[in-house]
């Protein structure tokens, strides 16, 4: 009975410390493994663009909810910030916080703390001076347009076509710093109506046929349009590389072009200022909103499939600054209701975000422009069934505004008398910047002086990462322009991602001490464990990326520009150490030596690469005793050997 007694009391003051000792840790579970167990339980996927490694949450189990996969998702991803975008019923994608990008529901919200701030023109006019100022403060654009140049543009030789004519411009805005556009012109004489349209993220940028199309044809109904490059696109990433436009300071310089541009534009004899509009798609439409908070002497808008108060824009330079914090907080669709009482047409549809306008934005809207009696001028046209896009009931909705607004011609309306140019035809600089100005810049850390080394630091070091990636393509010497973009993207995205491991997973957070052996570990030895802990999908995102456009030769070419030509430097050792070596002994060999250079793709530093090659180096020679060599012979013959040549030599 004693002995029962102590047993059970033995394992109750087990018991009781097991639990005092997962009490004192929280409850804690890796990340990673909690996460696979709701897929697991609720037989769902999940999609990561996450990095869950070395991550631990503090009372895991207690966080999942058996009723509901979202409010475990919810629990679970909030300690570190993440959240989840549902797919389908069966796929979520796990996401960082994203500040420009809310739901819906929240629009809603904020739409209705919006509308109590005001309830006439006069408290709506009084919120709308201290939107301008403070929008203008946040984007920090004054000191920069203070810092212009002002110089007329470059302009090519006009181009004459049915009804219109085109040509193009690049217009030094900061010192060496050029923003290029085309403006497209009515053969007709006497003053037009100038439009100035703002580019999107749609694929190649302004040179695309659908913006060809729409500039050409409001220009043959009577209205002069100018569209010019984003930054850090087309022309502009011949300057500061494609890198440089998903920055904040993008959105402050492409908000300087279309300001600088107007400025050159309404002092044309041909422009009637009294009729200016503004008209862009995507962030091109975020770009119109914003043109018009900061600037008055537009009088008609056209924001397409961009307008929210949910969605601020996903790209930097839409959202970079931190515009939407003016007033005590504020959305697109109250900096577009600034615009009151002139008119407004806002276009969406029903496959992005936009899909709320017609029952959340737009009512907002038509509330404001009401206390103007200006409902009549603020229209919204719907497409549920299309997507984002600038495609022809878009474009047709956009023609029937400013025919309306600025008196075009609608007899001229016809696409089909536009000529679709080569893109080579609408560059300033020539198709590879051979006639680019002297004194343009190069790179973005030109810019530092403006926006300061901070602002300008990761754009620099992504623009280091881009050049790197070049050139190790251009050894390829690909005719193809488009498969060497994509095998040029697959290499940057490789390299910055494993710079961007290294730089939250650096070597000092492995121990100095081996676990298991408890050999004290030296500096490359843990830059090594350092670099084996990147995630796998690192690795073969690169593989499937350069297999995609490029041959199994050119792949192995690409491995050993990242390793600087160690498999052939060390082979050709090899052949002068082992001079009867024999075919299937270097197939060996080399395979060794082949597997250490894909291995070294994650490498940080040299000394790492070299290290991982001194790996499979001793697995070399290992093989070539077992294969009735002796490696340590051979080796002294070839020093003494190099040795007696030395005298020769001198």
């Amino acid at each position: 009975m004693k002995k029962l007694t102590f047993t059970l009391l033995f394992m109750t003051a087990a018991a009781a410390t097991q639990a005092q000792n997962t009490y004192e840790n929280q409850f804690s579970r890796p990340l990673g493994e909690v996460l696979n167990e709701i897929a697991d339980r609720f037989q769902v996927k999940l999609k990561y663009d996450i990095d869950t490694v070395g991550k631990v949450l503090p009372y895991a189990d207690f966080r999942i909810r058996p009723y509901s996969v979202e409010e475990s998702l919810t629990n679970v991803l909030a300690p570190f910030d993440f959240k989840f975008v549902k797919q389908n019923d069966k796929l979520y994608k796990l996401k960082n916080y994203e500040y420009p990008r809310r739901t819906e529901a929240d629009g809603e919200k904020l739409i209705t703390y919006l509308k109590s701030l005001y309830h006439d023109q006069s408290s709506f006019e009084q919120r709308k001076a201290v939107l301008k100022k403070e929008v203008r403060e946040r984007l920090h654009i004054d000191p920069i347009l203070a810092q212009r140049v002002n110089s007329e543009p470059i302009l090519s030789k006009i181009r004459k076509y049915d009804g219109y004519t085109i040509q193009n411009f690049a217009m030094e805005t900061l010192p060496g710093l050029y923003v290029c556009g085309s403006i497209y012109i009515p053969k007709s004489k006497g003053q037009h109506a100038l439009i100035i349209c703002p580019n999107g993220h749609f694929g190649d940028g302004r040179y695309r046929k659908d913006q060809q199309q729409r500039m050409a044809t409001l220009a043959r109904m009577g209205a002069i349009c100018v569209d010019y490059d984003l930054f850090g696109w087309g022309e502009s990433a011949l300057q500061v590389s494609s890198i440089s436009h998903n920055t904040s300071f993008a959105q402050i310089i492409q908000a300087m072009n279309g300001i600088s541009i107007l400025d050159y534009m309404i002092k044309r004899k041909d422009v009637d200022t009294s009729r200016i509009g503004v008209n862009g798609g995507s962030g091109g439409g975020t770009q119109t909103v914003l043109l018009t908070v900061l600037d008055d002497r537009y009088t008609a808008a056209c924001p397409t499939v961009s307008l929210a108060s949910h969605f601020d824009g996903g790209c930097p330079c839409e959202s970079g600054m931190p515009i939407t914090l003016a007033g005590g907080g504020t959305c697109n669709a109250e900096l577009a209701a600034l615009f009151a009482p002139k008119p407004l047409c806002v276009i969406s549809d029903g496959k992005d975000w936009t899909a709320s306008v017609p029952t959340l934005e737009y009512p907002y809207l038509q509330n404001v422009y009401g206390f103007y009696n200006a409902q009549d001028k603020v229209t919204n046209v719907h497409l549920p069934k299309e997507g984002h896009d600038f495609g022809p009931n878009k474009r047709n909705a956009v023609y029937d505004f400013f025919i309306k607004e600025f008196h075009l011609d609608k007899s001229k309306l016809d696409e089909e008398k536009v000529t679709i140019e080569p893109y080579e035809n609408l560059y300033s600089f020539g198709k590879k910047g051979e006639k680019m100005p002297e004194n343009a810049i190069r790179s973005v850390n030109k810019l530092e002086q403006y926006f300061g080394k901070a602002m300008i630091r990761n754009a620099a070091a992504d623009e280091s990462v881009l050049k790197k990636a070049q050139e190790i393509i251009a050894t390829l010497n690909l005719t193809d322009e488009k498969v060497a973009n994509i095998a040029t993207t697959a290499v940057y995205n490789h390299r910055r991602a494993v710079r961007d491991w290294h730089n939250t997973h650096p070597y000092i957070i492995i121990p100095e001490k081996d676990k298991v052996t408890g050999k004290t570990l030296n500096k490359v030895e843990r830059e090594m464990m350092a670099d084996k802990s990147i995630p796998a999908s690192v690795h073969q995102r690169l593989l499937k990326d350069l297999n995609r456009v490029l041959t199994p030769e050119q792949v192995e070419a690409v491995y050993d520009a990242y390793t600087v030509g160690k498999v052939a430097f060390t082979m050709k050792g090899y052949y002068a150490i082992v001079p009867d070596l024999t075919d299937a002994e270097a197939k060996i060999l080399e395979g060794y030596l082949k597997q250490a250079r894909e291995e070294a793709l994650e490498c940080k530093s040299m000394k790492a690469i070299s290290q991982v090659f001194e790996i499979y180096k001793t697995k070399c020679e290992q093989y070539l005793n077992n294969n009735g060599r002796n490696w340590k012979q051979l080796f002294k013959a070839y020093t003494d050997k190099r040795k007696a040549e030395k005298p020769k030599q001198k």
